[in-house]
C-alpha cells in the first residue's frame, strides 16, 4: 500500500489487524503494544525499503521526539532515525512519542526529510505543520488504544478517573491520552481541563462538549488565559491531590450560561511531575431552549 494514499486512522487500523493476527497465532499479551519493536519491524513487514533506527537519550526537558532521514537528499535511499528523550518520566508519554514519530514515517515521510516535534513549530492551529502533528497524534491514539477495545473496557460503567486510569494502564498510555481518547467517541458532555497555578493552560471537549471547552480556551481581553473558577473543587480542595470519583456541583460554577439547576461532576488529579492539574468535567445532556423554559415554569 502506498503511504501517500492512506491517512493516519487507516494506517493505525491496518497495523492493529496485523498485531491481532500475530497474537492469534503466537499468543502473548496483546496490550500494551511493544512500540519500539513494532517500529523496527515495519520496514520488513510493509516492504517500505526504508529502514528505521530508534535511539533514546537524555535531552532537554522541552524535547520529546523527532524523525529524520539519515540519507537526506538521496532520492529513494531513505534511512530514517527516531530519537526520543529518555529523561521523560512517564513511560506512557515515551510510548506515545514513539507511536507519533511512526505516524510521521508512514503518513508523511514523502513530504519532508525531518520532523522535529516541538510546540514552537506548531503555534498556528491552521498551519500545515500543526495539521501534520495532529495527524501523527491521531495515528498514535488509534494505534495504542484501538477504539473497539477501549469501548469494551468501559462498557456501561460510570466514568471516573479510576475507570479511565485502568484503560491507561492497559494500553501503557498516560492518563491524559486515555481521557482524550474517551472524549473522541463519548456521547456525554465532557471537558478535560489542564491548569497550572490556578490558570487554564488548555482544555478539550467531547463532540457535545466542544463549545464548553472553547469558552475555557478563549483568552481574556487583556490576552491572559482564564483563571479557574474561584468556587470549583480544583481550587478549593488543595489539601488533596486526588478526587478520582468526583464531586457534584452546579454547572454554573464553571459555565455561567448553563441552566441554574444543571449539575456537573468534577474529577481531578494533580501531577507533581509536570506541575499541573488535570480536571475532568462531566455534565448531563444540554437542555434545549424549550426544555429550559419548561423547567423554569415547573419551578414557579
Amino acid at each position: 500500500m502506498n503511504s501517500t494514499t492512506t491517512g493516519p486512522i487507516p494506517w493505525a487500523n491496518r497495523l492493529n489487524r496485523l498485531i491481532d493476527q500475530f497474537h492469534q497465532v503466537h499468543g502473548g499479551d496483546r496490550f500494551p503494544i511493544k512500540v519500539e519493536q513494532l517500529i523496527l519491524d515495519i520496514p520488513d513487514t510493509l516492504k517500505t525499503g526504508e529502514p528505521i533506527t530508534v535511539k533514546g537519550d537524555v535531552m532537554d526537558p522541552e524535547f520529546e521526539g523527532a524523525l529524520f532521514n539519515l540519507n537526506a537528499g538521496q532520492v529513494g535511499q531513505g534511512h530514517w532515525a527516531i530519537i526520543y528523550n529518555k529523561a521523560i518520566i512517564s513511560s506512557g508519554r515515551i510510548r506515545f512519542t514513539l507511536a507519533h514519530e511512526l505516524g510521521h514515517y508512514l503518513c508523511h515521510r514523502h513530504l519532508y526529510g525531518e520532523f522535529n516535534c516541538n510546540e514552537a513549530d506548531t503555534l498556528h492551529w491552521d498551519s500545515p505543520e500543526r495539521q501534520l502533528e495532529n495527524q501523527a497524534n491521531q495515528f498514535a491514539s488509534y494505534l495504542l488504544m484501538p477504539r473497539p477495545d477501549f469501548e469494551a473496557q468501559i462498557g456501561s460503567a460510570t466514568i471516573d478517573l479510576d475507570i479511565l486510569g485502568g484503560c491507561a494502564d492497559r494500553y501503557g498510555a498516560s492518563l491524559t491520552s486515555a481521557i482524550l481518547k474517551w472524549l473522541e467517541f463519548t456521547t456525554k458532555r465532557a471537558v478535560l481541563v489542564m491548569s497550572r497555578n490556578g490558570v487554564v493552560q488548555w482544555s478539550c471537549g467531547s463532540n457535545t462538549g466542544k463549545w464548553l471547552s472553547m469558552a475555557l480556551n478563549k483568552k481574556l481581553p487583556n490576552g491572559r488565559r482564564r483563571e479557574l473558577p474561584a468556587c470549583c473543587s480544583t481550587r478549593l480542595n488543595t489539601d488533596s491531590n486526588v478526587d478520582r470519583e468526583g464531586r457534584q456541583m452546579a454547572a454554573r460554577v464553571w459555565f455561567p450560561n448553563e441552566p441554574e439547576d444543571m449539575p456537573l461532576r468534577e474529577m481531578r488529579v494533580v501531577s507533581d511531575n509536570y506541575r499541573q492539574t488535570m480536571t475532568l468535567l462531566v455534565l448531563p445532556p444540554e437542555l434545549k431552549p424549550w426544555e429550559a423554559a419548561n423547567s423554569q415554569q415547573g419551578r414557579r
